[in-house]
């Protein structure tokens, strides 16, 4: 939206047209081509499929299991924050729509930190160190061939899932980052304008003057009246 400004120096009225650079969807543009080198949708697509073996693995798991992965339920707001994530990443990607990058970035900010959570509890488990002897609802000795089976078991399956939960905090920190230099890049030039001078004529301008009419002394004995 154009604008006047109107300035008076030396006597003179100078009008100048301001016009605001149209540079908002340039910016944005920039923005979504720094987002667009991380290819979105490849990427989303593997958040998604990450997702869905982290669910289909913790069901497997939580029969009779007795570790902290399957206490804590990382296996499934785990996979749904992954799912999420990945969905609006890839919907970023087919769009190229701001406000989706920017709704992608929270949600793989928040898969990150999910998966952070979830590799250092499967971690634990993949080690042994959480593991108890329960097997089919019944507690054996330390040296007993069901606890071995048992320990083996859920450390193979704890050992899976801390490889899918690492690559799910690998692929949104480079999700997140490339979304986070979009952003950046969107709003980060301050708005210019551009001065247009306008096409009105400058006329000189003077204020008008106040004269004060002289009064003459009248001559002695006479009365003279001037009417203002």
């Amino acid at each position: 939206m154009s604008s006047s400004v109107t300035t008076t120096v030396g006597g003179v009225m100078v009008v100048t047209h301001v016009h605001p650079a149209p540079q908002g969807t340039e910016r944005q543009h920039v923005g979504i081509q720094k987002f667009m080198k991380a290819w979105p949708l490849a990427l989303g697509t593997v958040q998604i499929m990450i997702g869905l073996m982290v669910l289909l693995f913790g069901i497997a798991m939580v029969v009779n299991a007795d570790t902290l992965g399957v206490y804590s339920g990382a296996f499934v707001w785990g996979a749904l924050i992954y799912i999420t994530a990945g969905s609006l990443t890839v919907a970023a990607g087919k769009s190229k729509n701001l406000c989706l990058v920017n709704g992608a970035l929270a949600l793989c900010v928040m898969a990150a930190v999910a998966s952070c959570i979830a590799t250092i509890l499967y971690s634990l488990d993949a080690a042994g160190l959480s593991n108890r002897c329960r097997y089919y609802g019944y507690d054996f000795g330390s040296g007993s061939y069901g606890c071995y089976l048992y320990k083996i078991r859920m450390q193979g399956f704890s050992g899976i899932l801390v490889v899918f939960h690492f690559l799910e905090l690998v692929v949104s920190i480079t999700v997140s980052g490339f979304a986070c230099c979009a952003a950046y890049n969107s709003s980060s030039e301050p708005p210019s304008f551009v001065v247009v001078p306008g096409d009105v004529a400058v006329t000189p301008y003077a204020p008008p003057s106040v004269q004060t009419p002289l009064l003459s002394a009248p001559p002695t004995g006479q009365v003279k009246t001037v009417k203002l």
